[in-house]
């Protein structure tokens, strides 16, 4: 187990690896604030040779640039993930509501699934009926205990606003096939309007492994996690109306943060996108300019970002 260094100790060990630092006090008030572990461990790698020490004219304020950036691009991905579940909840609850409308509690029958799987089928319906169990004994007031109380009944357009994102791609995995492709063509909209086209069709399958590696971008990010560097653990679907324009075939590896970023298309309206993309463009652009030591393409690679995404330019707005 490594011993505990103090402040001080931790300053002196990166002086002895060959880091400099403009402002001692503020780089400490920094290690401080931030822990070493999130800062050095976390960061540090890209400034470093293979002997683990710095790449001659590394800066601290360099590696702080690189944890901000870390930072900023996940709260900007947390941002535009959350407009993509409310899109996610809203056409859900509508299409399921449509196929169901006359039957209570349709979400709580095994009948309105696939019965692929009764085991998983069987556990997201007792996650849906906790949440209604749970929000019905709760003192205070919220929509499913008024619908209960006034109505005996809770609609699906109201029950969806309290699911996770990951129950919310579990429920769409296991709906059955017709209303699945309804999903999938309502998505599809999405991703014409951001392509400029009009005849582009997402698949299910396409749509769920969409699904799934943002949820785990999301839970990176909710868990505070790095997220350079950081793969999912499937590849995503390929698509060759999306994944073409950004050079990349059927064989290249799509786990990274920037296959997550563009499949973002299917789930954002395109002025939604055009912020997302211009964001992320001015933050890579910022930390060009705080970079220098070494190419900030090493940082950028690592999360799949490449030069000629960077140098195609800004989405008009």
């Amino acid at each position: 187990m490594k011993p505990f260094k103090t402040i001080d100790e931790q300053y002196n060990l990166l002086l002895s690896r060959g880091l400099l630092f403009t402002d001692e006090n503020k780089a400490k008030q920094y290690l401080l604030n931030n822990n070493y572990y999130n800062v050095i461990n976390c960061y540090a790698k890209f400034f470093m040779d293979k002997q683990d020490t710095f790449i001659k004219g590394t800066n601290f304020d360099e590696i702080t640039h690189v944890h901000f950036f870390d930072k900023e691009l996940k709260n900007v991905l947390f941002k535009y993930i959350i407009e993509a579940e409310k899109h996610l909840k809203s056409i859900l609850a509508y299409r399921f509501s449509e196929a169901y409308k006359n039957t209570d509690y349709a979400y709580l029958i095994a009948t309105s699934y696939k019965s692929e799987d009764l085991l998983e089928v069987t556990s997201l319906i007792s996650s849906l009926s906790r949440i209604i169990k749970d929000k019905s004994k709760t003192n205070k007031d919220n929509p499913i205990k008024h619908y209960l109380q006034k109505y005996g009944t809770v609609p699906f357009w109201i029950l969806v606003n309290y699911m996770y994102f990951g129950q919310l791609v579990h429920f769409y995995k296991h709906l059955d096939d017709s209303l699945q492709n309804k999903i999938a063509k309502d998505f599809s909209t999405f991703l014409n309007d951001n392509l400029n086209k009009s005849n582009v069709k997402l698949t299910p399958k396409q749509l769920l492994t969409y699904l799934e590696n943002i949820v785990e971008i999301r839970n990176v990010i909710a868990h505070n996690n790095r997220l350079l560097g950081f793969k999912c653990k499937k590849n995503t679907a390929y698509l060759i109306d999306l994944h073409t324009k950004c050079g990349i075939n059927p064989n290249t590896p799509r786990q990274d943060v920037f296959n997550v970023f563009i499949i973002m298309q299917c789930f954002l309206s395109k002025n939604q996108y055009a912020q997302l993309h211009n964001t992320i463009h001015k933050r890579i652009k910022n930390l060009k300019n705080d970079v220098h030591s070494i190419k900030v393409n090493i940082i950028l690679d690592s999360i799949g970002f490449s030069d000629s995404w960077y140098n195609s330019g800004k989405l008009p707005q």
